[in-house]
């Protein structure tokens, strides 16, 4: 067994009717997420995915910082994504992951356009 992925207790997420509370909020246009109160875009559409019509149904609400780093579900901490990048960002952060991709470029061999073969 690995360990904890965040924490993601009922009491920690808060009830489900503050559960709608906070996804209804994040599909209003009053978020600032691009949402008409019917869809919204993940919060990752212009760079990593194209999902542009998120629904209250589709919708799951991310923590920018993660629970395992004591992120709480307030509306400063929270964003719309699709349910691909929110089970692909896990407990890290964006500079976790900005690290991580870095490091695999590095890593990377990548052949010189230009080299002789």
């Amino acid at each position: 067994m690995s360990g904890p992925r965040g924490t993601s207790n009922t009491n920690d997420r808060g009830s489900a009717a503050s559960r709608r509370a906070r996804k209804i909020w994040i599909l209003s246009p009053e978020a600032g997420f691009g949402g008409n109160g019917t869809t919204v875009p993940c919060y990752r559409a212009d760079t990593h995915c194209d999902v542009y019509d998120l629904t209250f149904e589709t919708m799951q609400v991310d923590r920018i910082i993660p629970g395992a780093e004591g992120g709480r579900y307030t509306r400063d901490n929270i964003r719309p994504a699709c349910a691909w990048c929110n089970h692909g960002t896990g407990t890290r952060t964006r500079e976790k992951l900005r690290q991580a991709r870095k490091q695999a470029l590095l890593t990377q061999e990548i052949p010189c356009p230009f080299a002789s073969t």
